[in-house]
Parts: C-alpha cells; structure tokens; sequence
C-alpha cells in the first residue's frame, strides 16, 4: 500500500472514531436506546440496501450520531442551568453564549465525521436519503411543492431553490428536536420566498392558481 493510501486509511479511521461499529449505548436509558434504534432502523429500511451486513452498520453509525448530538446539548443545557443558578448580569450572559459556542463547535467538529461514517457503507444517493429520513423529507416535499406551484421557474432558478434547500437540510441534521429541524426550512423557504419575490414572482397570486389547479385536479379524479 502507498504511503498517501496509508494516511488516508488512517484518516478515515480517526475521522470516524466516534461512529464505531459498537452501538455507544453504554449508561443510556434502555428505552431511550430503543426508540434511536426503531427510529434510525425505519429510516435504513426506505434506502433499499441489498447487504445486510453495510444495512446494520449504517443504522449504528445513524444510531451513534443520535446519541452525540444528545450528548452535545445536555453538556449545553447543564452548562446554560449553571449559569443561570449561579451567575447574573453579563457574566451570566457571557456563560451562557460560551456554551453555545461550545456546542457549536462541537456540531462543526463531528458533522462531517458523521457523512464520511456513512459514505464508507452508502452511495451518496443513500447517505442523502439518510439526512431526508432525519429531517421528515422536508427538502423533497418543500422542492416538489414549489416547483407545481409555479410552473414557469426556470432551471437557474430551480437549482438555486434546490441549492438553499440541501442547505437547510445539512443544518436541519444536527438541530436538537423537530421544531428546530422544521425552523431551519422556515428560515430557508423565507429566504427563496424573497428571491422568488425579487424575481417578479406573485407568490400569493401563484399559489392561489396552484390551489385551483390541485381542486380541478380533484374533481378530474
């Protein structure tokens, strides 16, 4: 083996150190564990893996990432808790904005990690299917629905929409619940909300057709 084939291994082996092929269930509530291992199992289950073996460890190494970012924000919020119990005005302040610039760095340190973990055992349409199943496929649904509510979108226009929208998602992976999840999109969809509108689009006008469009379709059925 060549020496840049050496480091590169070595690489890849320290980059995922912390999705292991072991479960990190350790010292973890046993219900918890099992609700991460239903919820990442039905999410490898709707990538239509043929090896069973890359199936199983692609749902730990979904598993592990689960239980870090659990672990990131309870190191944050036991941290933001003793500041406000123990300190007050801007040294309180002060803590609190470390902590999340703790955890943040944290998010940045592993994120990549976690796609790189998966790449080894996933073609990239499967590692991309993994982020839609943690994210409730809102950048599919979000795509689609823009796209037939205005028809006239050009192919620029549509790849920027698609652009913002796997970016909300590389974000929405490492939000701590569904509400932060779904507010990353909002945040996004606001965004090609005033580009669209930019653009010369009526948006309420557009989705008023669209709305007529899907009850003709209706009526049609």
């Amino acid at each position: 083996m060549k020496i840049k084939q050496i480091v590169l291994v070595a690489f890849l082996l320290v980059s995922t150190g912390s999705f292991a092929q072991d479960l990190n269930s350790e010292g973890r509530d046993p219900a918890y564990v099992d609700v991460i291992v239903k919820r990442s199992q039905k999410i490898i289950d709707q990538l239509g893996i043929d090896d069973s073996k890359e199936a199983t460890l692609a749902r730990v190494i979904l598993c592990n990432r689960y239980f870090e970012l659990n672990d990131i924000y309870e190191v944050r919020d036991a941290k933001v808790k003793l500041a406000n119990e123990t300190l007050e005005g801007e040294a309180k302040e002060a803590a609190k904005k470390a902590a999340e610039d703790e955890k943040d760095a944290a998010l940045y340190r592993s994120h990549f990690a976690f796609t790189n973990s998966l790449a080894i055992h996933l073609n990239a349409e499967q590692v991309s299917g993994v982020k839609d199943g943690m994210t409730y496929g809102v950048l599919g649904v979000t795509y689609k629905a823009t796209c037939e509510m205005i028809p006239s979108l050009t192919a620029e226009e549509k790849m920027q929409i698609y652009a913002w929208l796997v970016e909300a998602r590389e974000l929405a992976i490492d939000a701590e619940s569904a509400n932060k999840k779904h507010a990353v999109f909002g945040k996004y969809k606001g965004r090609i909300n005033n580009y669209l509108a930019k653009r010369g689009y009526n948006l309420t006008k557009e989705r008023e057709e669209w709305y007529k469009r899907i009850e003709e379709a209706k009526k049609k059925e």
